[in-house]
């Protein structure tokens, strides 16, 4: 059972009024595993209703919605080996669009629906919705993930290794005019748009499962205006899914237990000071990758 609404302070500028009402617009997608392995759930954006979309026991990962809230696409995977699904809002119609027997991840939609980017095996591709027409749109042998598109134009998003620390990217979808964003001692990954396409969000010190500090930040797009939203020890604050009105961005906290960081809970944070609400608060199960509807 997903508990909800309790307050949380990330920042010392929290207030102790609750910000639930202002996140309340729209649905949130994510990944959660109260039977021992994820499925993908769907919750109001004020955490309450929560339901399960997907319940076999393959991991199903990395939800996100579509530019219209009608579909939702993600990764299935198991032994490794990971796919890209879509299915309608409601776990309806769901159908596989990629067979490639690797590892791809991560999806992304472009701003009309017609095209997702997704990560594989280290590069990131773009093809069409139903899975045909695919492309590569970077190689090498550094690490390129975390593809998100911008919600108002032809420009992707994404986290690399290129040049030794990781760093926040953009190019466009046809893979021309990469430009780093970040400067590599910050180790920058998962960004996030903001709505009108002017601002990023981003992790520092950027590891899904180390026990090191991660902080949230917001920048201009060309890395200009940088803000830290978050300023805790020793959880890990990522999120790259801002509301549909830009004023807050859906969150994962990871907790550190002995030597490990796990057991993540959702929550949503307020871009212009920091004020924090907890949409879930679950004993033992974890939820990450949370994703807002675009309405």
């Amino acid at each position: 059972m997903l508990m909800v609404g309790a307050s949380m302070a990330l920042v010392p500028s929290w207030s102790s009024d609750a910000v639930a009402a202002e996140t309340s617009t729209g649905r949130i997608v994510f990944e959660s595993d109260p039977h021992g392995h994820r499925d993908i759930w769907i919750m109001d954006a004020d955490g309450t209703n929560a339901e399960a979309l997907t319940g076999d026991r393959a991991d199903d990962v990395f939800p996100v919605w579509s530019p219209d809230g009608s579909r939702i696409a993600w990764s299935r995977g198991d032994k490794g080996v990971y796919e890209i699904w879509v299915m309608n809002a409601d776990g309806s119609g769901k159908v596989q669009i990629t067979f490639d027997g690797v590892r791809s991840r991560v999806p992304t939609w472009s701003p009309d629906g017609e095209r997702i980017a997704f990560g594989r095996s280290g590069d990131l591709w773009v093809m069409d919705a139903d899975g045909s027409d695919q492309q590569q749109l970077t190689s090498g042998p550094n690490l390129d993930f975390g593809p998100r598109w911008s919600p108002v134009d032809d420009r992707i998003a994404f986290f690399s290794d290129r040049n030794g620390g990781s760093a926040i990217y953009t190019m466009r979808s046809d893979g021309t005019q990469i430009a780093q964003k970040t400067p590599d001692a910050l180790n920058a990954g998962a960004p996030g748009w903001s709505p009108d396409g002017e601002q990023l969000s981003f992790s520092d010190n950027f590891c899904a499962t180390c026990t090191v500090e991660s902080d949230l930040y917001v920048m201009d797009v060309d890395g200009s205006n940088l803000r830290q939203l978050t300023d805790t020890e020793p959880e890990n604050e990522g999120g790259d899914s801002w509301s549909p009105d830009g004023s807050h961005i859906v969150i994962d906290v990871p907790k550190l237990y002995g030597n490990h960081l796990r057991k993540s809970d959702i929550a949503a944070i307020a871009v212009d000071g920091g004020n924090a609400v907890y949409l879930t608060q679950t004993l033992n199960i974890d939820e990450q990758h949370p994703d807002w509807s675009p309405a």
